[in-house]
């Protein structure tokens, strides 16, 4: 057990506080007590419902700053799904004269946020008009929120939850401002399963406060296997926390004309081999996490590394590394996942048409995702689920359920709909 679930299970058996929640709905608790066991700051930041305490887990539970000092522990609807869609990305150009990422990767959120300013990215999501001025970078860092007062929904009540804010740290990844809007962003080098949405809520309340007479627009930004993903969100209750919504989601990719044709995939699919599952038949929902995982695993990694590089459950690395296995782009020596001669050739590609013709053939020589593919194009693009399931109960070893089939036909589903999406009908 982890020295922050060793702490957690002792604050709890103390403090009786799983016999208090039950009784009273809620648990207050002082940055004080929880340093008797531990830094206030290592025991209370969990920006992925995931990356919470396993008693935390096991009770549904999540916590959050009140007042200073304070925090408060309870069944709150704390977390949102950033529920990544697989939609072809807009291509942009970055201007000739900039040499500075030749030799470089791009590895940080900052640098991947510089570039969607100076490539139009930003423009874009923020709607800037072509006679307007471009948008300009403004306030980042860390800032204190000031007082605040908001709700949050709770699971285990009809009544929300009031918290009243002092001074609470307040991070805000990059903020931009045109004309109309102001943009607010919480960033990652990756593609989250979910997000504490205090991260935009917060910064979103603060720009609003601002009272510029400004449109605030909160978005999760996300860098993974070369797209720029903006994922805009809007609050319908400016003083209820959980009340986020996903309005749309932007994809961007730089310098990569990706125009593989319908026509091209129907060739492949066509001569498919239709090999059966050579292990068993893949849980991984995200394409685009699956082929960002291939630059983790330039080192071999084991389920565990690979979910706290992801900060999702160890039960998900071992489900993206057994994803890369079907593929053929990765193989697995003892508990460590190492990449195949193929997997280090993709690895090194950029997201290409040459590297996406080798995926498209790996995922569509095996027959259940072919088959699916014949069908959906059939059907005009539209997935028949009954037909998906069917397949996986008459084809796929490992599917022996009708529930099984239903949790694997989403991913079915996000791998065709990847395929889908990076072909163009021209």
């Amino acid at each position: 057990m982890s020295k922050l679930d060793t702490a957690w299970e002792s604050i709890f058996d103390k403090y009786q506080i799983e016999q208090s929640i039950s009784k009273d709905g809620f648990f207050e608790i002082s940055a004080q007590k929880i340093k008797e066991f531990r830094e206030p700051r290592l025991m209370t930041k969990f920006d992925w419902s995931d990356s919470r305490p396993k008693i935390f887990k096991a009770n549904d539970l999540s916590i959050l700053p009140n007042t200073r000092g304070t925090y408060v522990i309870g069944k709150f609807k704390a977390y949102h799904s950033l529920n990544y869609k697989e939609i072809k990305p807009i291509l942009v150009k970055k201007p000739d004269w900039v040499r500075s990422f030749d030799d470089f990767p791009i590895t940080s959120e900052s640098v991947a946020l510089n570039l969607a300013q100076m490539t139009g990215m930003i423009d874009t999501v923020m709607e800037t008009k072509n006679n307007e001025p471009f948008a300009v970078s403004t306030i980042t860092g860390r800032l204190k929120s000031g007082s605040l007062t908001y709700t949050i929904d709770q699971k285990n009540s009809n009544t929300p939850y009031m918290f009243e804010l002092n001074n609470s740290q307040v991070e805000i990844d990059a903020g931009f401002e045109n004309l109309d809007n102001l943009l607010v962003v919480e960033a990652k080098n990756r593609i989250p399963q979910d997000f504490m949405i205090r991260q935009l809520y917060y910064p979103y309340r603060g720009y609003n406060n601002l009272n510029t007479g400004k449109k605030v627009m909160p978005v999760f930004f996300t860098y993974a296997d070369n797209i720029f993903a903006f994922h805009i969100f809007e609050f319908t209750d400016l003083t209820n926390y959980s009340s986020i919504h996903k309005i749309k989601q932007l994809n961007f990719i730089i310098d990569q004309e990706l125009d593989i044709t319908l026509d091209n995939v129907k060739q492949i699919s066509n001569s498919s081999p239709n090999l059966e599952d050579p292990i068993t038949f893949p849980q991984a929902d995200s394409f685009t996490r699956v082929l960002d995982m291939l630059q983790y695993l330039h080192e071999p990694k084991d389920k565990f590394e690979l979910s706290d590089n992801y900060k999702f459950d160890e039960r998900q690395g071992d489900y993206y590394g057994n994803a890369l296995r079907y593929l053929g782009l990765a193989g697995k020596v003892g508990a460590k996942f190492e990449l195949t001669k193929l997997g280090n050739q993709v690895s090194n590609l950029p997201n290409s048409n040459t590297r996406n013709i080798i995926i498209i053939k790996q995922v569509l020589s095996n027959k259940c995702f072919n088959l699916v593919f014949k069908n959906t194009l059939k059907h005009g693009g539209e997935f028949d689920n009954e037909y998906i399931d069917n397949i996986l109960l008459n084809n796929a070893k490992s599917v022996h359920s009708e529930s099984t089939a239903k949790r694997r036909r989403s991913t079915v589903k996000g791998w065709i709909n990847w395929i889908l999406n990076t072909a163009t009908t021209e």
